[in-house]
């Protein structure tokens, strides 16, 4: 529960300003007023992209310099705006190869704001370890030293924790969409009804399964693919439709053509919300067989039960954490494509079973994952930075 906006200059600083986080923003200087967001532009060959018409009065360019061919390796023009707005209290984005970090905390003294840092917690993909890791040994000094941390999701802060000393100064900010704005969307869909949704989108078949989001490896979209055809071979109402673009993207439609998939439809890249909404919306199961991040909480808005694989270690993103096996979806064994093949099947086969997969997943984003959720975890960090609030 939100009491109060907290008054003061707040800064925001990210490397970029992707689609999906525009709206979060706009909701965080509703809670901050005057709040302002600087971001720079992509690395070279990124696949995501500044979002568009971004309101000047809330966010503004500072440039990034890269200084690797990855672009894990950045600083930012940050230090006019710093003397210019002389804020109270700076939030970053928290990566180990942001240079600006490390200005922040060297400049902290002297201009004496207090740094918050906003990250998952460690690398997704190996885990953290910083008695063996250098980097998560910085990390780690980074996360001591700040005036509060907020992390993505409870697991992050938790394993953080049992490396650190003091962890008062640790929050979780559920990482999420602006899921007031796809309710309202949800709504508007319930009123139409999902065949008449269905019927706009050209959907012709009985049954649709669905992915969105970016065609990297790590989405494993191949397995979605493979798992397909196991499916289309028996019947002949379910159709999947993959709505992103990416370094993938020729790779999976040869693939596509070598399993003779007649009913697997490629529609690039969709950054109108409505529309993409209505292709959840109208999806019977959301299939993103690898790392599972903020697409969760796009299909759970919508109602959309999510099916993915479960990996051993460390692999999945935040996305994960809301995904609850056998309620609102499916962790198949890793690598099973007949496993994820039958789950797929499993929610469309009878109409209860899917109704009730789809009641688990809406309520899921409302009680879990919504943008107040979110919100409320700044707002602990915030004023505990500020000395207003106490963590218990």
């Amino acid at each position: 529960m939100i009491s109060g906006k907290v008054q003061g200059k707040i800064l925001i600083f990210q490397r970029i300003i992707p689609h999906y986080r525009k709206e979060v923003f706009k909701k965080l200087s509703e809670l901050f007023p005057g709040l302002k967001i600087f971001y720079g532009q992509p690395s070279a060959g990124e696949s995501l992209s500044n979002a568009a018409s971004l309101d000047s009065s809330i966010f503004e360019p500072c440039g990034n310099l890269y200084l690797n061919n990855s672009g894990s390796i950045f600083i930012s023009g940050i230090l006019r705006k710093l003397f210019r707005y002389k804020p109270e209290i700076v939030i970053s984005v928290f990566n180990v190869g942001n240079l600006n970090i490390y200005l922040l905390f060297l400049l902290k003294p002297f201009m004496n704001f207090k740094i918050i840092l906003w990250s998952f917690g460690y690398d997704p993909a190996r885990g953290f370890d910083p008695g063996n890791n250098f980097t998560d040994k910085i990390r780690l000094m980074l996360s001591q030293k700040a005036d509060a941390v907020i992390f993505y999701w409870d697991k992050g802060r938790e394993t953080v924790s049992e490396f650190s000393e003091k962890t008062d100064h640790y929050f979780t900010a559920p990482n999420t969409l602006d899921t007031d704005r796809l309710f309202e969307l949800k709504n508007e869909f319930d009123i139409k009804g999902k065949e008449l949704i269905k019927n706009e989108l050209g959907i012709q078949q009985k049954y649709n399964f669905i992915y969105t989001g970016r065609l990297l490896k790590d989405k494993e979209v191949d397995i979605l693919l493979k798992a397909f055809s196991v499916i289309e071979k028996k019947r002949t109402d379910c159709r999947l439709t993959i709505i992103g673009d990416g370094p993938e993207s020729s790779a999976l439609k040869i693939i596509a053509e070598e399993l003779n998939l007649k009913k697997v439809f490629f529609l690039n890249e969709i950054l109108d919300e409505e529309i993409t909404g209505k292709w959840i919306y109208a999806g019977d199961v959301y299939v993103m067989p690898g790392r599972l991040g903020l697409s969760v909480v796009h299909s759970f808005s919508f109602g959309t039960p999510v099916i993915s694989q479960n990996k051993e270690g460390h692999f999945h993103g935040e996305g994960v954490g809301y995904l609850k096996n056998g309620v609102n979806g499916f962790l198949v064994k890793d690598g099973d494509i007949n496993e994820l093949a039958e789950k797929m099947e499993y929610i469309i086969c009878d109409e209860s079973i899917s109704a009730k997969f789809r009641e688990n997943a809406f309520s899921t984003a409302v009680n879990d994952c919504s943008i107040q959720k979110m919100m409320e975890g700044f707002d602990k960090a915030v004023k505990y930075a500020k000395g207003k609030y106490f963590n218990s």
